[in-house]
């Protein structure tokens, strides 16, 4: 069955390239990275222990996750959301279009649609219960992982190849402070907060307190991701402060 998930993918996503190179990047590194969000999700559903079945569906969930991104992309030039459409809601209904998901159970097709609804909302709704819970945070701590491998990629390629769809806040020395006491106080974070790149920095280090399976901590401490990302800001007090009250953390959550 999920073969042909990934088969309409392909084709899906093939349809996208042509000659604008900037399209042809940022559709390759959606590409890369839905691959990986899906691969993520089968991973954190293996050390769960669920059923084959669940295990596909939280496949399922990751290969589509994104898939509004690639029409965002295209028309739009932008993955922001605020500056175009919301990818979410864009997803469900190019799968709709599609008739993707026509042959599953209406109760699994609903909590595939919700996991995407859900995937980059601020905070899950307490609404959630049981099986419908347990996916939206998968595939919420599947995408976090990857985008953390695609942050520091970009780190590393920045000058040399930059990409205007993620270069887009200044470079500046300075960062909010409150940013840090929102984090150090547990709070959930907005994106709207960020004025510069350092901000951005600051914000994707606060993903490390939504992350909810100890699969993704242990993910996050053998890729050396704290590490990595705290390197990229300033080496001041309270980043030195930060670093330690997530190491601690994700120590606390490894088990």
């Amino acid at each position: 069955m999920i073969n042909s998930y990934y088969n309409w993918f392909d084709l899906y996503v093939k349809g996208f390239y042509g000659e604008d190179a900037l399209v042809n990047q940022n559709i390759k590194l959606k590409e890369e990275h839905t691959l990986k969000v899906a691969k993520h999700s089968l991973e954190i559903a293996n050390s769960l222990k669920l059923s084959e079945e669940e295990k596909s569906i939280a496949e399922i969930i990751g290969l589509f996750h994104d898939i509004g991104r690639f029409e965002q992309f295209k028309k739009y030039k932008t993955f922001r959301d605020n500056l175009s459409v919301n990818h979410s809601i864009l997803g469900i209904r190019i799968l709709e279009e599609h008739k993707v998901l026509h042959n599953l159970p209406e109760e699994t097709k609903d909590i595939i649609t919700k996991a995407i609804c859900y995937h980059n909302k601020k905070e899950l709704p307490n609404s959630l219960l049981g099986e419908e819970a347990i996916f939206c945070k998968i595939i919420r701590d599947a995408d976090k992982l990857d985008i953390y491998r695609v942050i520091l990629k970009h780190e590393k390629e920045r000058q040399l190849n930059p990409n205007p769809a993620l270069d887009n806040l200044p470079f500046t020395e300075d960062y909010n402070k409150n940013i840090i006491k929102e984090i150090l106080a547990g709070r959930k974070l907005s994106n709207s907060q960020l004025k510069c790149y350092n901000d951005r920095k600051l914000y994707e280090l606060g993903w490390i307190l939504d992350l909810n399976f100890p699969f993704s901590f242990k993910y996050i401490k053998t890729k050396n991701i704290l590490e990595d990302l705290t390197k990229c800001l300033p080496q001041t007090e309270e980043i030195i402060g930060l670093y330690k009250f997530l190491d601690n953390y994700i120590q606390e959550h490894l088990q």
